[in-house]
């Protein structure tokens, strides 16, 4: 009986190991202080999802809002809406070069100096945080197929960039999914006439319990990692 209590001991450990750290990678510059920084303007999110996969821009909506209200949960840094930034760069008649900051940043990684000084000038902010959408897919499964499960996935990074540089003082990456409730065995039925028929599978609110879940549940656990992996300046 001791002997079944400990391997059952054991396998839960092993178990607790096994799951996937969140964030998945965080990198930082060894003289980032967070002490040393109290505003951080929120730049509109930057999607690599072409407009063939996302043609309404979702993957841009989505973490623009829920970011937006994670961060404002936050109360060591002061933080400006990516409004602020447009109203910005509206003023300095820098629309062109917004759109070179985010294919320049999505491709390479390297910020555009000129607009970042223009943004530091005019907002006097300490960081700059950028947002990164590089996954953004839903695998639908066939509802016919026994023990299947729809799939969305979702993978973002987040980076606080010094204006007065561009260097990168903190970044995170962060990957994660959410499936459907599992297809039975059963779940198709032959009618009379020899067609394969669906069984029922809605919820309360009318949505299929069976399709891929909705990328806002999905950009939740991943923002809310990346945000709560932001160092807090009380820390240091």
């Amino acid at each position: 009986m001791k002997r079944s209590a400990i391997l059952i001991a054991v396998a839960l450990i092993a178990l607790a190991g096994c799951k996937s750290k969140h964030p998945v990678s965080i990198e930082v510059e060894p003289e980032f202080n967070p002490g040393e920084y109290s505003t951080i303007l929120v730049l509109p999110t930057i999607s690599t999802i072409t407009r063939g996969e996302d043609p309404k821009r979702d993957s841009e909506r989505i973490p623009n809002r829920v970011l937006w209200e994670l961060v404002s949960e936050r109360y060591d840094f002061k933080f400006l809406s990516p409004e602020q930034f447009k109203m910005v760069v509206a003023k300095a008649q820098l629309g062109d070069r917004s759109e070179e900051f985010k294919e320049k940043w999505s491709r390479e990684h390297v910020v555009d100096l000129d607009l970042c000084r223009a943004v530091k000038k005019e907002l006097n902010v300490d960081l700059m945080l950028v947002t990164v959408v590089y996954l953004w897919h839903k695998d639908e499964t066939d509802y016919r197929e026994a023990a299947a499960a729809s799939a969305t996935q979702v993978g973002m990074t987040l980076s606080l960039i010094d204006p007065n540089n561009g260097h990168v003082l903190w970044d995170a990456t962060d990957e994660n999914y959410k499936e459907s409730v599992r297809s039975e065995g059963d779940r198709v039925q032959s009618s009379s006439a020899g067609i394969d028929r669906r069984i029922s599978g809605t919820s309360m609110s009318g949505s299929d319990i069976y399709a891929a879940p909705p990328f806002d549940d999905v950009v939740v656990l991943v923002l809310e990692a990346l945000v709560g992996a932001i160092p807090e300046r009380s820390s240091y």
